[in-house]
């Protein structure tokens, strides 16, 4: 399994700041706060889909967490190098080492740092209920295309296997679905301009692979809050607290390109305004099917109505 998982909202546009005693008043330029905060928020997503991913891969081919096909070729992660020598230790270990100069996928993507992954629970990784602890130190994501803007994680998240993988039966017929459980607590993400963020994840994260290439993961949040299914919460890179509501899960995949979401609806709320992302609109800003997809409608409300707009973000 190899995917990269990325979203990009792209042009900064300046826009009022409003106030209380502001007129309502509704606006069709993106406004720059709730603009940034829906690009953090599927860059964060994005980022963490796309190192799962990585893992899967990595562990497929790794005897100490379940290998069993030895004519399977060498395991690549574009940019890293794999330290598998504790691959038999207690915990089963492996960190993945970005090289931070290695251009990668399209759009590029530079990633630095080293993702260590143990496996804390089960015989295995592909044992239903197996648990990783996944440590993100100094993981780096640099984004080439975006005058290398960057993201940074450093943290611990858990994933765990809810089905298992059957990977006798995708040997012979190219076909295999599972899920997999994250949750984190606590991950702080950096950003270029020294700003930080803390962010807790509770994802459920459904993938398919069909005909041994075309890859397929849906996510959905994976617990509830006042009566609401969220994905996500924690304190924005402005200090405010937030938490993500996903109203229709987010899918995306090999089909149409990682960074180009078929399908997915959520609403961040924070202290002071929230913002609703639909995604797969065309630039009228209306759901469309397929891989023609423009980009993502994003709807904002600042303060219970004082100011409201909504844009047409294309897809990076």
């Amino acid at each position: 399994m190899k995917a990269h998982h990325r979203l990009f909202a792209l042009i900064i546009i300046s826009a009022a700041i409003f106030t209380s005693c502001i007129k309502p008043k509704n606006n069709t330029i993106a406004d720059p706060n709730a603009k940034q905060h829906n690009e953090d928020v599927s860059n964060t997503k994005s980022e963490s889909d796309n190192v799962n991913t990585d893992i899967n891969t990595v562990l497929n081919g790794v005897s100490g967490f379940g290998k069993t096909d030895e004519t399977s070729g060498l395991i690549n992660i574009c940019g890293a190098t794999i330290d598998s020598s504790q691959q038999n230790g207690t915990p089963k270990t492996i960190i993945i080492r970005f090289d931070g100069v290695t251009a990668c996928g399209n759009p590029l993507r530079i990633r630095g740092g080293e993702v260590k992954v143990e496996l804390i629970s089960g015989n295995k990784w592909s044992d239903a209920g197996a648990v990783l602890r996944v440590t993100h130190t100094n993981y780096k994501v640099t984004f080439v295309n975006l005058n290398n803007h960057f993201v940074t994680f450093n943290g611990v998240k858990y994933l765990t296997n809810v089905d298992g993988f059957d990977w006798i039966t995708y040997a012979f017929t190219g076909n295999v679905t599972t899920r997999i459980k994250e949750r984190t607590d606590g991950i702080t993400v950096a950003f270029e301009n020294g700003q930080t963020s803390v962010w807790n994840f509770a994802r459920l994260t459904t993938y398919a692979i069909t005909n041994y290439s075309t890859i397929t993961a849906t996510v959905n949040g994976d617990t509830t809050m006042a009566g609401k299914t969220i994905d996500s919460w924690g304190v924005t890179r402005f200090n405010t607290n937030f938490t993500t509501e996903m109203i229709t899960p987010w899918k995306s995949g090999t089909a149409c390109g990682w960074w180009k979401p078929t399908q997915g609806k959520y609403t961040s709320t924070t202290d002071n305004f929230s913002i609703t992302a639909t995604c797969s609109v065309n630039q009228s800003g209306n759901v469309v099917s397929g891989c023609g997809a423009y980009g993502y409608k994003i709807e904002w409300d600042y303060n219970n109505g004082t100011a409201t707009g909504n844009a047409v973000v294309q897809y990076f």
